[in-house]
This record gives structure tokens, C-alpha cells and sequence, in this order.
């Protein structure tokens, strides 16, 4: 035994020497090495009038040591902060003086005169900061409250007499002794240690009294030099012949425990005293289990008559703590609540550190303790309050965004709870950028400008093109191009931003010299932000882009989250709330809506009040509530509080025990066997179970077990006796329901062990996942007696594992199994005759049980997917569980999932904001995007999916230096003009041009104009006076347009409007308006005379036959060259550079009477991912239903006002389609017809759209564009009549210019069609009734030598005219 006792202490001390070595090692890290204290105040708690020094020093050293090198000391000063947290002024002060060491002595410490409270010294040190010590605490000693009382008590002899002392023990200060003497009768009392002990609350407990302890009791304390006397307590011992001395009592308590929190390592003791008759036996349990009492390592100890000790307190020992006093007649609880306090303690404490400037350090410090310590940041000894750069990290780190040199100084990160406090220093360095951490900034290093000035050649220059692609409240992205010089040095690229007015610039690192945009998150709205962006490479950065200065978007004026919540449980069913006004109310508060769930699983109720309080009803008990409360006004709803957990009280269970069976174990014997109430019945933690039990007709008797036991035997039983049973469960507020009674039987001899035991009973298997849980009955035979069972177990087979259980339990589960299994299961009974026969049965485990899923949370809408390149999008949704700002103030998470389209495979991002950037993607690839919200346990259903794909990886700038200038003859024009990309992938094959009034909308949204060929330039007419637009460009090449980037964003304010009549567009912006007035008066000279020379050969033409016709027409033709069209050298004038661009991209499609030149098609539209989502305007008709026809020649309304077209509005991105634009020449009606497929909806269109095949067989769908705004000839074309339509015909507007139709009857000298079998574009209606006149006029002349003659000449004349104006057309 001794050489135990010796081993035991070398193992305890060995323990004290290392863990004391390792406080100093961890100490000594905490201390900053340029700022530290040496000595701190300590607490002090001294009788009024007597004096108090608190000592202070320290030590600080300026900067790091090179290698070798000690640091050099530098001298300190010390300051005194009083109880008020401002510096003492020691000048004039009577009580308080600061000595030549740094030392604060109060040379009286007096109530009342502001001498008592926490003083804290601050250490400083120039050029290094200032830090502050530890509170200490000056107070005056005061005595403990007395018992005041008189009492009279009466006890029975052999009863327990408890007199109290001193009140009050939570209040007692720390540190203050006292001393307590009890009296009896005014004299001292002599302790009969055997029977009377002094507890350590001073209380006297006298067991076992007699006559002899009859008298007047009180006690005497004594502190320092002050002592109080307790008033008295007389003891009165009854007879034991009186009324009432011998009948059975029930236990009540003298005392019980009361509730303690002590701090680690504290002796605790819990005071438990019970009288009863007969005497009450006293058990302790701890959360409804025994506490092992003998243990000899046992930290638990019983003083007194029953009052539990714990020695040396730790964590482990926090729980609830019942007294259970029980005897014959009844048992009795009574409970109290131990908290065992730790200190704070540093898991990891912030270091010294060294940053550049615009740097964003995190000053790391992670403190543990019991409560969770409250972690605050001190700068040089004063507090920081948390603002938008100086940010804490998950409650307990420091973030400092865009360092400033003013930011130097000393940091302290300092930990407090009840049980104490810790603090710990750090210096931050600032250093200028492109100084080394590790250097001294007073040194100079003239060699470094040499470097650098040999190197400026190789840094590049700016970044070229910065601009803000998506805008919101809190997040704007941004994307920019590379630069001009040197581009390919770059590595990676950083995005400085600050707000307006502020020297604190942020900053963010791309990872990559790909990545060529970003997405800064946590803005504020409603400020105006510059951002810049500079490129570095791994020898310096280049120049900085010109700063870009954007607005976020404002939010709505909601309140702000109110103050001060807080809440208690005032019963088992109810919570009081209660909170302040909030700070910002933006107008009046019209209501608050307190929002509670059971845990953070349950649904969310909430209860609407107009006061600041509010009481929670209907509550269960023995529940957490999650409980956050939220202020609407005008604008909805505001920013919600922080969340609270409050516990209800727990009640009586409301249901009594299930399963009761009795079990007839001998002849003097009954074992009864239960299970615990339902989960949602116990209203509580249950800490036991009573039982009472009775011989018929007798008078019934109580026992109680812990809760952890499922089964007990009533023993010393009469023979062959009909007992009764009820059992109920137990909390720490009472006893549930009891049961109905049972009956049994007890045998009348006992039991035979003779022979073996006979087979159990099966009573119930329920298999899980992993477990399986049997329930058995004893043998048939109940007169042989049964020792134990023999459970066994194995998969397939029996008996591979087994146990032994005692012959009185009746339960077992089987843990730790397999899913999805099949076990074989046996199961025997056994006594010292030996194994009884087995029961065995086959039972196969189930699958993976689902886990109960809680209530979930609300689905995010309005998902959206912007591509930024080709490897990145970004992705943004709205939280209808969020105010209308939808700030994100709790602890909600959001999960974005995103995986190729069509594949399983799936990847995942987590934010804590509405939206992020999804880096890492392939190129050209679609995606499917979806998000969920998680809080705690809860999360929601996954939201719709959106998809989008990446940009191509082609290297592609966005087209350069935009401008928009006013059209001078047409003030509602614009002319925008641009430069080509600089680098391109494949040829140019025409340009987006994307405008709007509200820069908000998606890039789909915006009108688009677009055309094929490589002209940089375009006139955009009819825009609404004294409007903003934006206009942006996008050039599009051979490998597409989904991946090229747009130019930089222009805006331009329109002026007033001017009426007048619309000039028209000259392709490549002819300025020669006299070759052009010559040109047109030319060919209206030319048409005039070719039309008047027409009609007069007409007039003379006889009637013929078409066999007439047709020899007249091969007479008249032999030996003559063939007639020329009217449209000669039309498609290679006015269509050269068209024919050439259309035929790259799309082909050319004509109907059976027009050559590939007579089509002149508008610019062409092809849909990036971001889709016009205009619907088609309904007003919009076939521009072939308002043609006005004349025998001889046939004219087209024009309307002098643009309708653009408008696009339908699509969702994900589809395949590039070719649209159709109006132009300025046109009729609106040329957009749509009846029995056109233009907009026809298809499976790869599902939305419809302009299908790029503008000939549709079977229709009149076919739209021909008679002038274009950008290339459009002011030479008209010329037409002989045809059909009219279906309609009856519609008079020209005299205010409109006309525009006569090509001649359907196509020429012979024409190019062949593309299509031989479409048919013509005017015969797709239905037939039309001509007069025998018009017949006659349209027939054709058998007199064709003038009229060929005549054409002869118009072809030279028109071969000149071409010569004339080639280099102004041809492109």
C-alpha cells in the first residue's frame, strides 16, 4: 500500500512540474516581444480606512534583432486608469499617488469616495504603442449576511436538528476569511464530533438528537476584527409517547440544495437534510444516475448526515444534482444545479506581425473557458468597436482591411467570463510596398532603385477597359483587359477599391493572370466606390488602369435590428421577451414579430406585438427555443436581432412508464420490468422511478431507483401472497401518473434448481440499421430457478459472439451491426444445473434509416447565372426568408451546386453572401447551377436550375474607343463609331451593338443592333429626346460570339428632337452629297424615260396568243445581244460586300423570280447568351398587306418611324440564330405576316425565334429590306407590276415616300436563284382577279427593237455610273 501511495505521488508531482513548464513556455509565447509587462496589479480587498499599493512594470524593445543582435531596450512610461476607465490625474488627487516605479498606492481606502473598483496600468513605449494590464480589484471587506430569524423547532428523538448561520453564500467576497462559534444558551457549544458537524456555510447539523441537545442555539461570526452574532434558534425535543410519535411519516427536508457555481478546482458542497418517520435514507444521483460513493478515488464525499461534498471541482461535475430522501411511507426529491467555471484560457494568442500597406492581416487569437469568454480587441489600449475595415473573424480574430501606416501600433486581444479574464499583446508593423517584412523602415537601400529602374521597361502598363459588369447593393463585378506593354509578363492582377472620400483602400488578388475579373463582395449600399486595378508580375507591378467609379445600388429605408434582447423562461409552457427600440428606425414602427423554433429542426412560429415585450405561450417544456425578434415600419420588414436560446422549465412527466411487467422470482420475491415514457411525455430530464407496491388490502410502501434502471426486485415478500404494483416516472419537479395496478402472485415454495430451465419466450424484435433490440419472457416453467441468460449472435450462424445477462433483465439491444444483414439470434436460460435449451430466430437488419429530416427552410429564387469568361460565371439568387435588402445578419449559409449539363457529377461552393464567383470552369462548356439555404440543422429544397455556358478560350479583345457623336442633319440620331479588336481569333464577321436607358438590366435585356461585315460604324435613328443612353460593342468572328467580351460602357443624352425628313443613309458615310444629288437625279431621269417608252409601246401592242408572243419575243431576239435587266450590275453594286459577309455566315436564300442579288437582307442578329426578351409587338404587320397597286407599276407604303426589333425572351442560352432588323426605309409591316414561320416555335426555340433561313416554302415570308441605315444605296430599284394581294388594295399616303418592287417576272440575263423550287414571294396568297384592261397592259410588246435598243443604252449608261461610284461602294 505505501509503495502505491508513493508511486501515486511521484506521478502527481511529476504532473504539477510539467504542466508548470508548460504554462511558462505558453506564458512567455502570449507577451509580445516589444511590449510587455513584467509585474500587474493584483486584487485587493482590504478593511475600510486601510491603505493599497498595486504595482506595475514592464519592459519594450523597438524592433527585431538581426541575427547575433539583441534587441535594443527602449524606455517606458506608465499611466493609471480609475474605476471610470479614464487616466487618473495624480496632480491634486488626496487618496491616490503614483511612485517613481510606476506604482498606484491609495493611501485610504474610503466608501463613497470613488477610491473603490478595477484599476488597469497602461504601458507605453514611443515609436511602439501602449498596452493594457489586467482589471485589479480594490474593494473594502464586508461581512456576510446573518441568520435573523428566531425560530422555535420541534423534533422527535432520533431526529436530525439543521440551525443556519450565514445568508447569502453566492454573495461572499473572494478572498475574505471568516471564523464561526456556535453557542448553546450562551455558552460556547463543545462539538460532539460523532454527531454534530459545522458545515462549511458555517450551518450546525446535530444527528440523532436527544433531551440532552434541548436549548438556544446561535452562532458567531467573526471577520478580521469585526463579529456579528445570528439570532437564536430554540430546539424542542417531543416525547416519544406523543399523538403521532409512532405512525409513519413521509420525508420532508430540513434544507436542500441550492444552486452553485464555483469556479475550477473550488470545493463544492450541496446541503441535504430530511426528517421522516421512519428515519429517510439519503442518495445522491447526477442526472437522474447514482453517484458511486465508494470509490476510493471518489472526488464525492457525504458530510454530516446526508450533505454531498465535491473536492477539487472540474467540468465533469456540472449537472443536476438530486437528493433523494426515501422511506416506507414515500421518497422525495430535491434537486439543485452545479456550474463548474473555467477560466479563460488561450488556445492560440496573437503574435507580432508585419504588413505591407493596403494589406488586410488577421490578428489571430482563440480563447477557451467555461462560459465562452467575450473576446475584445484593444489598439494601444483602447477598445475597438467593430466598422466596415476593422472586421472580426468568427467572433474572436481581427481583420484589418486596407492597411494604413496609421494602423501601427500594440493590439491586445483580451478574453473575460466569470471565472476571470486573460489578455494578450501583439505589435503590428506597416511597411511600405515592396519592403521586405523582415527589413527595418528606417533603413535606406539605394541599390534598390537601380534595380528597379532596370526592370521599369519590363513592367506592364495598365490594364485597359475597366468596368462593371453586374451592380448591386452589396457585390459589383468587375472585368477588365489586359495591357498593351508586356502583357504576357503578367502573373496575376490586383483590384485596389475604396469608397468616396476615404483614404482606406482594399484590396483583392486574382488567382491567375487569366482571370481578368472579379467579384467584390461586403460593399455598403447606396455608396459611390473607385476601383483600379493594377498587373503584377514577379518583379513588380505595372501601372495602375484609371480609377472606375460606381454606385451601389441603395437599399430600401427598413429599421435596424433592435437592442438589448433578451428573454426567461417563466414557467414550463411560457418565455418572456423583451427588447429595446432599434438605433435606426427610418420612420415609425409599426409592429415586431418575435420569431421562435423548437432547437434550430422546428418550424417557425412567431408572435406580433406593438410593445417591446412579449410573452411566448403554449410552449412544450424542457425545450430549446431559438427566439429572434424583427421591426417592420412603412418599407416591410427590417434587420432581425441576434438570436437567443431559452430553455423552458421542465414539468412533471405526463405519462406514466410503459411495458410494466411483474415477474415472479421466488417465493419472497417480485422483479418488476418497464420502459420510460415516450420522449414527447417525460417534460424533462427523468431522474427516476417510483414504485409502490402493497400486500392486498395492506397499506401500500414506496421504493425508488435511478433513472437509468430499467427493472427492480421487491424483496422480502410473503409466501404465497397476491402482491399489488404501480410504478411512475420521476423529474425534478415530481412524480408523473402512476400506472393501473398490477397483480401477481408470489410461489409458495422455492424455487427448484434441480433440473435445467426450459426455453424463453420471444416477446418482441424490432431491428434497425445497425442494431437490433430483443425483448423476452422467462420459461413456462416458473418453478425452476434461473441464474443468468446466454444471449448469442452471428451472421448466418449462431452463437458467434455472446453475452451473459442477469436472470432479471428482459431487454438487450444488439449494437454496432451491420446494415442490411441477416443474424441468426439464440437465446438460453441457465442455472448450476446448466444450459437450458435455446430459443433461436433469424432476423436481418434494415437498411440505412433515414434521419429525421427537420422542418426545412425556404427555397432561394430568382437564381441567376452571369458568364464573366470563358472559366468563370457569376451566380446570384433572392432569400424570401430575408428582409427586402436581404442582408444576411444570423448564421445562414448558402450551398451553390453546379455541374456540366447532362452529367451526374456535381460540384460545390459555400458562401455567406447572395451570390459569388464560380472560378475554374471549362470553356465553352454549359452548366447547370442550383442553390440551397442552410441553417444549423434546418436547410431548404435545391431551387431551380439555371444554365449558361463559358466564353470560347480564344483570345478576343473588345472592340476600341467607342464614340458617340449627334447626327447634325438628324438631332434623334446617333452616330456610333469604334475601332476593331486588336486581337482576334478568326475573321470578323460583323458587331453587336448593345443599347439602353437603365444599366441594371441583364445584357439580354438591352436592344441590339447588329450587322454583318467589318464596318465600325453605325447610325442609330429615332431615340427619345433628352434621354441617357448606354452603349457597349461586341464584335463577332468566325469561331462566334458567345466569348467575345464587350468594349467599355459609353453613355450619351440625346437632345431635343427636330422634325424633319429623314435623309438617307450612305454605306461608309459617302460625304460627297453631289455626287450623290447626281446620281439620284440621274437614275430618276433614266426611269422616267424607260417607264414613258414602256407605256407607249404597250398602248400599240395587239392582242396575241402566247404562241405569238413567244415566236414575236425569239423573232425579234435573233442575232441581237440579250435584253438587260433593270437591275444591272444591282447585286455587284449595291450587295458586293453584303453578298460577300452573308455567304460566310448565312446563306442567302431568294424565291423563284429574284436573283441572290435582289434580296437585300438587313443586318444580321446573332444572339449571344444574353437573348433580347422583348416580346414581338403585336401591332407589327407583313409589309406585302399595305402595297398599293397601279397597272404599269406597283408602290410600297414607308413609314418614316423605326418600330426595332424586338426579340423573345429566353432563359439559358441557345444556339446562334440570325435575325432580321427593321431599317429606316422599310414599313413596319415588312417585320411579321399571318402565314410567316419567322417566329416559329421548335424544340432547340422553344420560345420561337427568327429563324436564320429567311425563304419559307409554301408562304410569302420572304422580307425584302429596301434600304439599310448602314449600307443601304440611294439608288432605288426599278419594277414592273405584279400580283396584287390578297386584300383589297390600300391608298398610297401622300406623306409617304414610296418605294416601287422588283418585277417578279425575272430576267434572262439574271443570276440563276439559289432555290429553284421556292417559289415566288408574291404568289403565296391566294389567287387574284385581274380586269381584262390591266391584263392587256401588263402583256408583252411584239415591238422590241426600240425597246432593246433603249436598254442597250441604259446598260452603258449604268456600266458608267458603276465606274463612277466603285471606290465609294465596293468595301
Amino acid at each position: 500500500m505505501a509503495r502505491k501511495v508513493n508511486k501515486n505521488l511521484r506521478t502527481t508531482w511529476s504532473w504539477i512540474v510539467g504542466s508548470y513548464l508548460i504554462l511558462q513556455l505558453i506564458g512567455s509565447s502570449f507577451a509580445s516581444q516589444a511590449l510587455s509587462f513584467t509585474l500587474e496589479p493584483q486584487d485587493a480587498v482590504v478593511p475600510e480606512g486601510h491603505s493599497v499599493l498595486l504595482q506595475c512594470s514592464g519592459s519594450a524593445s523597438m524592433g527585431r534583432g538581426g541575427k547575433g543582435k539583441a534587441s535594443s531596450p527602449t524606455p517606458v512610461t506608465i499611466r493609471w486608469r480609475g474605476p471610470d476607465g479614464q487616466d487618473l490625474v495624480i496632480v491634486g488627487d488626496t487618496f491616490r499617488t503614483q511612485l517613481k516605479n510606476g506604482s498606484l498606492y491609495i493611501s485610504s481606502v474610503e466608501e463613497n469616495r470613488g477610491l473603490t473598483g478595477a484599476y488597469q496600468c497602461l504601458l507605453s513605449a514611443e515609436g511602439v504603442g501602449s498596452v493594457l494590464s489586467r482589471p485589479a480589484l480594490v474593494a473594502i471587506a464586508r461581512q456576510p449576511d446573518l441568520n435573523q430569524d428566531f425560530l422555535e423547532t420541534y423534533l422527535l428523538p432520533g431526529q436530525t436538528a439543521y440551525f443556519r448561520c450565514m445568508l447569502g453564500e453566492a454573495n461572499w467576497q473572494e478572498g475574505v476569511k471568516h471564523s464561526v462559534q456556535w453557542f448553546k444558551d450562551d455558552l460556547p457549544l463543545p462539538v460532539d464530533k460523532l454527531r454534530m458537524v459545522v458545515l462549511p456555510n458555517g450551518a450546525l447539523e446535530i444527528d440523532e438528537v436527544g433531551p440532552s441537545d434541548r436549548g438556544s442555539y446561535q452562532c458567531n461570526v467573526t471577520s478580521g476584527s469585526a463579529s456579528r452574532l445570528s439570532s437564536k434558534t430554540n430546539l424542542n425535543i417531543k416525547k416519544s409517547t406523543e399523538l403521532g410519535a409512532d405512525n409513519a411519516v413521509a420525508p420532508s427536508f430540513l434544507v436542500g440544495p441550492s444552486p452553485k457555481t464555483v469556479r475550477e478546482g473550488d470545493t463544492v458542497t450541496l446541503d441535504c437534510v430530511a426528517n421522516g418517520v421512519p428515519k429517510p435514507q439519503i442518495k445522491w444521483l447526477r442526472n437522474g444516475m447514482d453517484l458511486d460513493l465508494n470509490d476510493l478515488d471518489s472526488r464525492f464525499s457525504i458530510i454530516g448526515t446526508g450533505s454531498l461534498q465535491i473536492s477539487s471541482a472540474e467540468d465533469i461535475d456540472s449537472g443536476n444534482y438530486q437528493c433523494r430522501a426515501s422511506n416506507t411511507v414515500d421518497s422525495l426529491d430535491a434537486q439543485a444545479t452545479v456550474q463548474v467555471q473555467e477560466p479563460p484560457k488561450f488556445i492560440k494568442a496573437p503574435k507580432d506581425t508585419t504588413a505591407h500597406e493596403k494589406d488586410e492581416p488577421e490578428l489571430k487569437c482563440d480563447i477557451w473557458g467555461k462560459p465562452k469568454p467575450t473576446i475584445r480587441w484593444l489598439k494601444n489600449g483602447d477598445l475597438i468597436t467593430p466598422n466596415d475595415y476593422m472586421q472580426l473573424v468568427d467572433g474572436h480574430n481581427l481583420k484589418i482591411l486596407g492597411l494604413l501606416n496609421s494602423d501601427a501600433g500594440m493590439f491586445q486581444c483580451v478574453g473575460t467570463n466569470a471565472a476571470g479574464s486573460v489578455h494578450a499583446a501583439a505589435r503590428l508593423r506597416v511597411v511600405p510596398q515592396g519592403d521586405s517584412p523582415e527589413q527595418d523602415p528606417s533603413a535606406q537601400h539605394p541599390g534598390s532603385k537601380v534595380l528597379d529602374s532596370g526592370l521599369q521597361a519590363r513592367l506592364p502598363s495598365q490594364p485597359r477597359d475597366l468596368v462593371a459588369q453586374i451592380v448591386k447593393s452589396r457585390f459589383v463585378t468587375l472585368s477588365w483587359v489586359e495591357p498593351i506593354q508586356n502583357p504576357g509578363d503578367v502573373v496575376y492582377y490586383t483590384v485596389y477599391y475604396k469608397m468616396n472620400n476615404s483614404e482606406r483602400e482594399q484590396k483583392m488578388v486574382t488567382k491567375s493572370h487569366d482571370d481578368q475579373q472579379v467579384n467584390i463582395q461586403s460593399l455598403l449600399p447606396g455608396r459611390t466606390y473607385q476601383f483600379r486595378v493594377e498587373a503584377n508580375t514577379n518583379f513588380g507591378s505595372g501601372a495602375s488602369s484609371t480609377p472606375l467609379e460606381v454606385s451601389t445600388q441603395p437599399e430600401v429605408n427598413i429599421a435596424g435590428p433592435p437592442r438589448n434582447f433578451e428573454g426567461y423562461a417563466r414557467s414550463h409552457n411560457e418565455i418572456y421577451v423583451k427588447w429595446g427600440e432599434p438605433a435606426v428606425t427610418n420612420g415609425e414602427i409599426l409592429k415586431y414579430r418575435v420569431y421562435y423554433s423548437e432547437n434550430d429542426s422546428g418550424a417557425d412560429l412567431y408572435h406580433d406585438s406593438t410593445a417591446l415585450d412579449a410573452v411566448l405561450t403554449e410552449l412544450r417544456p424542457h425545450t430549446d427555443y431559438v427566439i429572434s425578434v424583427v421591426p417592420f415600419n412603412r418599407n416591410g420588414m427590417g434587420d432581425p436581432s441576434a438570436e437567443i436560446r431559452v430553455k423552458t422549465f421542465s414539468s412533471t412527466p405526463s405519462e406514466p412508464p410503459n411495458n410494466v411487467t411483474l415477474e415472479v422470482t421466488s417465493s419472497s420475491s417480485i422483479t418488476v420490468h418497464w420502459e420510460p415514457p415516450a420522449e414527447e411525455d417525460r417534460n424533462g430530464q427523468i431522474t427516476g422511478y417510483k414504485i409502490r407496491y402493497r400486500k392486498f388490502k395492506d397499506a401500500p410502501q414506496v421504493k425508488s431507483t435511478p433513472a437509468n434502471i430499467r427493472y427492480f426486485e421487491l424483496s422480502s415478500l410473503d409466501r404465497n401472497a397476491e402482491y399489488q404494483v404501480k410504478i411512475a416516472a420521476m423529474t425534478v419537479n415530481g412524480s408523473g401518473p402512476f400506472t393501473e395496478w398490477y397483480r401477481v402472485n408470489t410461489l409458495e415454495n422455492d424455487l427448484d434448481e434441480t433440473q435445467v430451465p426450459g426455453k424463453p419466450i420471444w416477446k418482441s424484435i424490432h431491428p434497425g440499421a445497425n442494431n437490433i433490440a430483443l425483448h423476452w419472457g422467462p420459461p413456462q416453467q416458473p418453478e425452476i430457478k434461473i441464474r443468468n441468460y446466454v444471449l448469442g449472435w452471428g451472421r448466418g450462424i449462431p452463437d458467434e459472439n455472446y453475452i451473459e445477462l442477469k436472470e432479471t433483465e428482459r431487454y438487450h439491444i444488439l449494437k454496432n451491426l451491420e446494415p442490411n444483414m441477416e443474424y441468426v439470434v439464440s437465446l438460453r436460460a441457465r442455472n448450476v444445473k446448466g444450459d437450458g435449451p435455446p430459443i433461436y430466430d433469424n432476423i436481418k437488419t434494415r437498411d440505412e434509416e433515414p434521419v429525421d429530416a427537420p422542418t426545412p427552410l425556404e427555397v432561394p429564387v430568382g437564381l441567376r447565372a452571369i458568364t464573366m469568361s470563358s472559366s468563370s460565371i457569376v451566380v446570384y439568387w433572392i432569400d424570401t426568408m430575408l428582409n427586402k435588402n436581404q442582408h444576411v445578419t444570423d448564421n445562414r449559409h448558402y450551398t451553390v451546386s453546379y455541374g456540366i449539363t447532362g452529367s451526374n457529377r456535381y460540384r460545390y461552393h459555400n458562401t455567406s453572401d447572395l451570390n459569388c464567383m464560380i472560378n475554374d470552369l471549362r470553356p465553352n462548356t454549359q452548366y447547370e447551377f442550383a442553390v440551397k439555404v442552410v441553417k444549423g440543422r434546418r436547410e431548404s429544397s435545391w431551387s431551380m436550375s439555371v444554365l449558361n455556358s463559358t466564353y470560347q478560350n480564344v483570345p478576343v479583345t473588345p472592340p476600341r474607343e467607342v464614340t458617340v457623336r449627334l447626327d447634325e442633319l438628324n438631332p434623334p440620331t446617333v452616330i456610333i463609331q469604334w475601332i476593331p479588336p486588336k486581337h482576334t481569333v478568326g475573321q470578323i464577321t460583323g458587331y453587336n451593338i448593345y443599347y439602353t436607358t437603365d444599366t441594371t438590366k441583364r445584357d439580354r435585356d438591352w436592344a441590339v443592333e447588329a450587322f454583318t461585315g467589318e464596318e465600325t460604324m453605325l447610325m442609330l435613328p429615332n431615340l427619345k429626346p433628352y434621354t441617357t443612353y448606354y452603349f457597349k460593342v461586341q464584335a463577332r468572328t468566325t469561331k462566334g460570339n458567345n466569348n467575345t467580351p464587350f468594349s467599355a460602357l459609353v453613355s450619351y443624352t440625346t437632345s431635343a428632337a427636330v422634325i424633319m425628313q429623314e435623309a438617307d443613309t450612305i454605306a461608309k458615310g459617302i460625304d460627297n452629297e453631289k455626287l450623290l444629288y447626281i446620281i439620284i437625279g440621274a437614275t430618276a431621269v433614266v426611269l422616267l424615260v424607260v417607264l414613258f417608252g414602256i407605256l407607249l409601246l404597250c398602248r400599240r401592242k395587239p392582242q396575241s396568243s402566247p404562241e405569238h408572243t413567244k415566236k414575236s419575243y425569239q423573232k425579234n431576239n435573233v442575232g441581237v445581244p440579250k435584253p438587260p435587266d433593270l437591275w444591272i450590275h444591282h447585286d455587284q453594286m449595291e450587295l458586293k460586300n453584303i453578298d460577300k459577309g452573308l455567304h460566310t455566315v448565312t446563306p442567302v436564300c431568294s424565291d423563284g423570280a429574284s436573283s441572290s442579288g435582289a434580296l437585300t437582307l438587313p443586318r444580321s442578329v446573332v444572339h449571344s447568351e444574353y437573348e433580347v426578351e422583348t416580346p414581338v409587338p403585336g401591332h407589327v404587320t407583313n409589309s406585302l398587306d399595305k402595297r398599293s397597286y397601279v397597272p404599269g407599276y406597283m408602290t410600297t407604303s414607308m413609314n418614316g418611324t423605326i418600330e426595332r426589333p424586338q426579340y423573345p425572351r429566353t432563359q439559358y442560352s441557345h444556339q446562334n440564330r440570325s435575325h432580321m432588323t427593321m431599317e429606316a426605309g422599310l414599313s413596319q409591316q415588312s417585320l411579321t405576316q399571318p402565314q410567316s414561320n419567322s417566329m416559329a416555335q421548335t424544340p432547340e426555340h422553344p420560345y420561337g425565334g427568327y429563324d436564320a433561313n429567311f425563304c419559307n416554302a409554301g408562304n410569302g415570308a420572304a422580307v425584302s429590306t429596301i434600304e439599310s441605315s448602314k449600307r443601304g444605296h440611294p439608288l432605288k430599284s426599278f419594277s414592273v407590276p405584279g400580283p396584287p394581294p390578297t386584300g383589297g388594295a390600300t391608298p398610297v399616303n401622300k406623306h409617304t415616300p414610296a418605294v416601287t418592287i422588283r418585277p417578279q417576272n425575272q430576267s434572262p440575263y439574271k443570276k440563276p436563284s439559289f432555290s429553284a423550287a421556292t417559289p415566288n414571294r408574291l404568289q403565296g396568297g391566294g389567287s387574284v382577279v385581274h380586269s381584262t384592261d390591266e391584263i392587256q397592259r401588263l402583256a408583252p410588246s411584239t415591238s422590241t427593237e426600240e425597246l432593246n435598243q433603249e436598254m442597250a443604252n441604259l446598260e452603258g449608261l449604268m456600266k458608267d455610273l458603276s465606274a463612277i461610284t466603285a471606290n465609294e461602294f465596293e468595301c
